[in-house]
Order: structure tokens, then sequence, then C-alpha cells
């Protein structure tokens, strides 16, 4: 007989090695390790972190206590089936979740677990990325779980899976825990359909539960969260440990309802310090800090920037433009035709003691102008198309940016004279992310203006409409105001940095 090749027989020899492992293990079964209801108990033995000495995830008291409350069953049976844990931001919400999560899979075979947020990106990068985190820090739990992109198969068939928001496709679903991150920005009907699909099945009473971390939303525009916080905080019942903790514990509990909800707005963890805030009190609006930093609802609609922020940025200093300096000139017309706004912003450049600097983390408002109609009368454009040319000849523009919807006209014969270079600057997703950053260069004094009245008007003028994380929209504070001007420095800010001028 012809001798097998060395890698088959070594091939062979595994096999058969492996199958007599698990005789083994059959004969002679030992406890699962990884099979604990005590949820506290696991993730701090089992889950992993990179922020510790030891890689282990040790839970603060208050976090202890909710995880006993929430898991602990009764009869062999979960007490809740939903569980809200609304925490303060940087509170580990997402990291817990995690584990929670991974806990549940090896607890029950054959399950699922279903990971769902505002979009699949949001699901995977956050609840995701600190699950597959975990298990690839733990080698006794990366030997019985393979990762396959959004999916996470356990050695006992179980799956934790992030899914898309697709109400269609999860229509039926049975899973043993369903996992929502963030659901303060849950305002789109898919997504509220998305809640509903994945509705607990009946056939799992008392062995499955919906589990939803996140933090205070807008008012009126997060349905989903905002009737959670109904039902738990406004109609529950504190927990009757409440007092345990000074202060005493934010945490209430519907009983018909099966809900139990978590509403922390204290910074209970020892990293959440004063010096921390203090920080944070700067970087944010006051709406903005309360919503995130202290779990407060808000609405959507505040006020763009502080007075005191633009009143920092004025500087009765800034250098002359220097030959042939380029600059950014934006348009902005309103809707109505009834105000048109003009303004030209330029990096910082200029000489100090006979040496050139230039600094393009500084933007410099060199004009702005707001165009007005007579009493009664029509905003005529003629004049204005004629000044935004002189602009152009007089200095270095090489930039004309304008919303393409109302100036598109004006825009089109300037280009074709050849009189600039023009750029249509997107008011959709565009926008979004300028009017943030605006915002954000504000809070840093890194605007530079004269004190000039038109601009510091419309900025007055203007509100900041929330559009999700990072992501704001310049809105009007009432109709009759008027903001073309702020809308002009947000655009022509972004193209500043774009051209790193």
């Amino acid at each position: 007989m012809t001798a097998l090749p060395p890698f088959v027989q070594q091939k062979f020899q595994r096999q058969a090695k492996a199958q007599l492992e698990l005789r083994k293990r059959q004969d002679n079964p030992e406890p699962d390790p990884l099979l604990n209801p005590d949820p506290v108990d696991w993730i701090e033995r089992h889950f992993r972190i990179p922020e510790t000495d030891d890689k282990r995830m040790r839970l603060q008291p208050y976090q202890q206590k909710m995880l006993w409350e929430a898991l602990t069953q009764e009869n062999g049976q979960f007490k809740y089936s939903t569980i809200v844990w609304c925490d303060i931001k940087k509170s580990a919400k997402s990291t817990i979740t995690a584990a929670v999560a991974l806990w549940r899979a090896f607890q029950v075979a054959w399950g699922q677990v279903v990971l769902v947020a505002n979009d699949l990106k949001q699901a995977d990068s956050r609840v995701g990325y600190y699950l597959r985190r975990g298990i690839e820090l733990n080698p006794e739990i990366r030997k019985r779980a393979k990762v396959v992109n959004y999916l996470v198969t356990i050695d006992n068939h179980t799956r934790i899976e992030s899914v898309p928001i697709d109400p269609s496709g999860e229509a039926g679903g049975g899973a043993d825990l369903v996992c929502f991150s963030e659901l303060w920005g849950a305002h789109q009907k898919a997504q509220q359909r998305m809640w509903t699909e994945l509705t607990l099945s009946p056939l799992k009473f008392g062995q499955s539960f919906r589990w939803v971390e996140t933090y205070a939303g807008f008012s009126g525009e997060s349905p989903l969260l905002e009737k959670l916080y109904q039902d738990g905080v406004k109609d529950g019942a504190p927990v009757a440990w409440a007092g345990e903790f000074d202060p005493p514990m934010e945490a209430y509990v519907n009983r018909p309802g099966r809900l139990l909800c978590m509403w922390n707005t204290y910074a209970r963890n020892p990293w959440q310090t004063e010096e921390y805030y203090a920080q944070e009190a700067v970087s944010l609006t006051e709406d903005e800090f309360d919503r995130v930093h202290q779990n407060q609802w808000i609405s959507s609609m505040n006020a763009y920037i502080s007075k005191a922020w633009w009143e920092a940025c004025l500087d009765h200093d800034i250098p002359p433009l220097l030959d042939l300096q380029p600059v950014i000139l934006v348009l902005d017309a309103a809707v109505s035709g009834d105000t048109f706004g003009v303004l030209m912003v330029s990096g910082r450049r200029g000489y100090l003691d006979d040496k050139y600097y230039s600094d393009a983390g500084i933007v410099d408002v060199r004009l702005a102008q707001a165009y007005r109609p007579p009493k009664g009368g029509k905003l005529d454009f003629g004049p204005i198309d004629a000044e935004v040319r002189r602009l152009c000849g007089q200095y270095n523009v090489i930039e004309l940016v304008a919303d393409p919807y109302q100036l598109h006209d004006m825009t089109q014969r300037i280009s074709n004279d050849l009189i600039a270079n023009v750029y249509l600057f997107s008011q959709g997703a565009e926008r979004l992310v300028a009017d943030k950053a605006l915002q954000d260069r504000i809070k840093n004094r890194s605007i530079h203006h004269d004190g000039n009245a038109d601009l510091a008007e419309h900025m007055a003028n203007a509100n900041a409409k929330q559009e999700g994380d990072n992501k704001l929209r310049i809105v009007k504070r009432a109709d009759h105001l008027k903001i073309d001007l702020a809308v002009c420095l947000s655009m022509g800010s972004d193209r500043l940095e774009f051209w790193h001028l």
C-alpha cells in the first residue's frame, strides 16, 4: 500500500485526537465556566477591556446593583422584559451593553442576540466593536467564538448579529436579547417600525428581553425614548434600594409593563472628575452639556452660539490683507428674496516685526454686508451682481461660494464671464457638517471679526437644529429674522479649510 503523504497523516492524527478529547469530555463532563447566571460575576471574571492593568472590567457599585436588579431571575424567569440603561455620557453604557450581550449569548444555546442602532454603522461601531474587542482580549472566549463581519457565532450555536434598519427583514424574529443603542436618535418611521418588528416573542416570555442604552434626547423628537421615559420614570416607582446610594439611585420600576428604567443624572464614576466637566462646559453649549452630561431632555432648537462666544471673537487688530492674498467670497439669498448676504473671509496672514507669518487655523472676516429691499419694494439683484463682480476684480477671490438653489442664474453668468471660480455649496449633508464646524470654531475663538453689526445680528438670530451626533443646521430663531450672513460664514470658513488657507 502506498504511504500517505505526511500532511495527510498529520490531518488524520489531529482529527483522531480531537475525537478522543470529545469522547473524554462526554464521559467526564466538566462544568462550563462561561455558564453563569450571575451577570456581575460573569462580566467581572470574563469580559475584557484594555483600560485596566489585568484587562478585567470592574463595575461600579451602582452598575452592579442595576445589573442584579435587571437580570436576576425569579422562578426561572427574568423580572423585566425591557431594561432602559440611560446614563450620562462616558459612563461605559456601550461597554456594559456589549458585556450583557456576550453574557446572554453564553447562557442560552441555539439563541439569537440582535444589536441595532440608528444605522448599521452605529450598531457595529459601538456595541459591536466593544463586544468583538472583549472576545479578542479573552483567549478562552476567543477559542469559542467565531467573528465574521457583523456576525459572531458562539460554539453553543448562539448568534450575535449587528443588523441594519430593515423592518421587513426583521419581521417575525424571536431573539433572546435585542439591544438598542442610542434610542434618542430613533425619530424616523423606519426606526420606529424596527422597534415594533423586534418586539419579543410570546414563545420566549420571561426568557427574553430588550436592552436600551442611551442618554436623553430632544423633546418632541425622540418618540420611542419619550414613551419609555413616561412609562418608566413618570409612571413607575423608585426601586426599593434607591436610598442605598448618595445621591439616591434614579431607577424606576413599572411592574405591569415589566419595565426597569435607570435615568441617572449624576457623575457616579471615578473618572468623571470636576476638571473633566469644567473642560466640557467650555466646549459645549449649555443645552448640549445638560443633555449629554446631566441626562436632561432639551429642545433640538436652541441658540446656535452664545453672545459671550461671539464677543470673545471680536478682534480690532485683524491684519490688513496682503497683496494677492487669497480670499473666499460667499453669497446667500433668502428663499423669499427679501435679503441677500455677501461675506468675504481669509486665512490669517501678516507681518510681525517685519517677519511674515501664516495661521490657517484662524478665519478673518473681511467683509459682511446684508442687502435689504426698500420699504414696500423688491430687492434688485442687479447692483449686487455688479458689486460681486467689482469685489472679484479688486481681490484675489479664489472661489465664489453660493447656495445652488437660490443663486444659480447669477453664479452661472459670473462663471460664464470668467469672473470667478464658482463653487455651489450643497445645503444637505455638507451644510450640516459645516454648520457644526463653525460653531466649534467660534467656541474655540478661531473666527475673528471686527464687530460688523449685520453679521452680529444674523448670528444672534440663529438657532441650532440638531441633526445627529456632530451635525446640526443653522436655522432662524423666528420666521421674520435673517441669518444669511451666518450661513455665509459657515460655508466660507468650510471652504477656507478645504483650501488650507
